[in-house]
């Protein structure tokens, strides 16, 4: 029996004319993807029978029933009556379309079985996984690119007692983390090239991203596979309950040539455009300070008149943003998800006068919230308990609340538990939009919404009573919810900032700014490299934060100053302060480029370090609406300077330190200090400060 071939004039791909597994993906550039000894997967249906959950409808069990092909690049595939793992034979079908274009293949699935039960599907399944020389897994998740090894060595983080093979996937505590809508995509990537694996249109449907190493180890300790190891891909997705037939989201795998950095290009795509606020202050560089004003320990560190003090004290040193935190009763993330000014901080009167002094001074004031959860115990409890999301037994999802300050909770001996609400119910979402239109009312400039990028364990919702149907993705309502908010502000609404913390890809569509943490020397932007016009902000917590002055300005990243962890105040770390002003003055000499810009990945600059270490060194490359010109940062974030080479440039070139003092650059040669970074730009730019 010959096989079943698709192609085009970039790739060719083969299915087993028996079982109709995948046994080949071959882009004619980095050579066959699969080891054909160990491939011929395609689905995995996992579909419990007479109490054993374990029960399976698996591609190299079945006989392929029909396969239809009316053109060389396209064929759909047909399994009637499928047969389980334990040998039943069950009513019903298994459809899978399959069409390469443009060089990626694309794969759909429909199925219908009599008996129904399908908890969830594997599909694709992509076993015998070998590739060309090392292999790694990458995606993106808080903004930051991921990267796992998987050949020849491979990180598990599987609890092996409930797994056959070393794997890598979400865990049950944070099950958003390896799977889309989190991170839209993961690359299988080698040297030279790799396999970016995603759906073929954006969807806030939960599927979760695993890979899987057989046999298993060689070696344990080392974490090393076997001469004939290979790696398992599964894209896993989980119908709603009740359907007759399941239709699942149609699947990319896009091989690409190139540094992994290529992976990316499929992604970006496959993007709605990017959100972008009409608020002017968003519009020119701003430094924040984040202020926490109570925690959930209930000690008034800051009451409003200290606030007022504070943003007196932010205006002096040139800080023109303050999110402040723990202003309601309850303190930081207590009492949730409402939010009333605190009494004990002074109450409303006290936060409207605070805000009214912002507004004199020109200092936005962005309100911290958080409306993922409700607290139990807690005094909204009774309330909102039916508007929780439930899990298939009807009981609520939950996980361990806030850890503030306290011995007990630190340990855990007296937090309260946090059960995520779900989105899916129209009249919290009515209730929501309220709340923050009130705030806008009282004179705030946005909300920071905090946790915003998940719903805590619950992936889906299987309650019966939201006006959804059982079992649909809690992310389905994400960008709803949010519309609902900008509707309720009326003529606010393009300009009252709605901010996310750690925003996924597709939330960039609908929030004006994104918070996060990215205080890492091996920090990955790929964020950033998804959305290089995305309004994106880090903290700064360092006392004298060179570095993460220098990593904002590479990456255009705003900079929110935090210091003793967002508990002090900008006399607290005036270094830091000092630092991030001269780098805000010299990035509103080049707004054009280093704060409204849109970062060019993989451009036309090329950087080489002649003298001193390599690994710690980066640069970036921005342009202008026009592209009438490029900007490159240079950041190192080593201990010790470095030389480097750059290439590629303007011919008329300048370079600055992040004080906006010219430096020496001779030939492309400049020298960049230690846990700094340098700009280089066409000296016509530069121009006088």
């Amino acid at each position: 029996m010959t096989t079943h071939t698709i192609e085009d004039d970039r790739l060719r791909v083969r299915f087993d004319p028996r079982t109709g597994g995948l046994v080949a993906i071959d882009d004619g550039r980095l050579g066959a993807w699969l080891e054909g000894t160990l491939a011929g997967s395609l689905f995995v249906v996992e579909i419990p029978r007479g109490g054993d959950r374990t029960v399976v409808v698996q591609t190299t069990d079945q006989t392929l029933s029909s396969a239809h092909q009316d053109e060389p690049a396209a064929i759909e595939l047909r399994w009637d009556e499928p047969v389980s793992s334990t040998g039943e034979r069950l009513d019903g079908r298994i459809v899978v379309r399959a069409a390469v274009t443009s060089g990626r293949l694309s794969l759909s699935m429909e199925l219908s079985l009599a008996e129904g039960g399908v908890e969830a599907v594997r599909f694709p399944s992509i076993r015998g996984l070998r590739g060309p020389g090392e292999l790694e897994l990458r995606g993106v998740d808080y903004s930051t690119g991921t990267r796992v090894s998987l050949l020849p060595t491979f990180d598990s983080n599987a609890p092996y007692w409930g797994t056959i093979f070393p794997d890598y996937a979400s865990g049950n505590l944070r099950p958003e983390l390896v799977g889309n809508p989190t991170s839209p995509f993961i690359a299988v990537t080698a040297e030279q090239g790799g396999l970016t694996i995603m759906p073929a249109e954006p969807s806030l449907e939960f599927i979760g991203w695993r890979a899987s190493l057989e046999p298993g180890y060689d070696d344990s300790l080392a974490r090393t596979a076997p001469g004939d190891g290979a790696v398992t891909i599964d894209a896993i997705h989980f119908p709603v309950e009740g359907r007759d037939t399941v239709v699942l989201p149609t699947v990319v795998v896009a091989p690409y040539e190139g540094p992994w950095t290529a992976s990316l290009d499929v992604p970006r795509e496959n993007q709605r455009p990017t959100r972008r606020s009409a608020a002017a202050w968003l519009q020119e560089p701003r430094s924040w300070l984040q202020v926490q004003l109570m925690s959930t320990e209930g000690e008034p560190r800051y009451d409003f008149d200290d606030l007022v003090d504070i943003i007196e004290e932010c205006a002096r040193a040139g800080i023109r943003a303050v999110q402040v935190v723990g202003w309601n009763e309850g303190g930081q993330d207590g009492r949730v998800p409402w939010h009333v000014p605190a009494k004990k901080l002074g109450g409303l009167d006290g936060l409207l006068r605070a805000l009214q002094r912002a507004k004199e001074l020109d200092v936005a004031t962005v309100l911290y919230v958080k409306y993922v959860w409700v607290e139990k115990p807690g005094p909204h409890w009774d309330d909102l308990a039916a508007w929780v999301s439930r899990d298939p037994n009807g009981q609520p999802y939950a996980q361990p609340g806030p850890v503030y300050h306290t011995a007990r909770k630190r340990y855990g001996i007296s937090t309260p538990w946090y059960v995520p609400l779900c989105f899916g119910v129209a009249e919290l979402r009515r209730r929501i939009a309220d709340e923050v239109a009130l705030m806008a009312e009282w004179g705030a400039d946005g909300v920071l919404a905090d946790e915003s990028l998940y719903h805590g364990r619950a992936l889906l919702c299987f309650a019966d009573d939201h006006g959804h149907e059982p079992g649909v993705s809690a992310f389905t309502w994400d960008a709803e919810w949010i519309a609902g908010i900008r509707s309720r502000l009326g003529d606010r609404a393009d300009t009252f900032v709605i901010a996310a913390e750690g925003a996924y890809d597709a939330q960039f569509e609908h929030y004006d700014v994104s918070y996060f943490r990215s205080a890492s020397a091996q920090h990955r932007p790929v964020g950033r490299m998804l959305r290089p016009d995305a309004r994106i902000v880090t903290a700064l917590t360092g006392f004298d934060d060179r570095s993460m002055v220098a990593q904002s300005v590479l990456y255009g990243y705003g900079m929110s100053l935090e210091p003793y962890n967002f508990k002090g105040r900008p006399a607290d770390m005036p270094l830091t302060v000092a630092r991030a002003a001269a780098a805000d003055g010299l990035r509103a000499r080049l707004a054009d480029w280093l704060w409204n810009g849109h970062l060019v990945v993989d451009g036309r600059a090329q950087l080489r370090v002649v003298e001193g270490a390599a690994d710690l060194v980066s640069h970036t490359e921005w342009r202008d609406a026009d592209d009438s010109a490029r900007v490159v940062v240079v950041g190192n974030m080593g201990a010790h300077p470095v030389d480097v080479i750059l290439s590629g440039l303007h011919r008329d070139c300048a370079a600055l330190d992040l004080r906006g003092t010219p430096t020496r650059l001779h030939e492309g040669r400049v020298t960049v200090p230690a846990h700094d970074a340098v700009v280089v730009a066409p000296s016509p730019l530069i121009g006088t400060p």
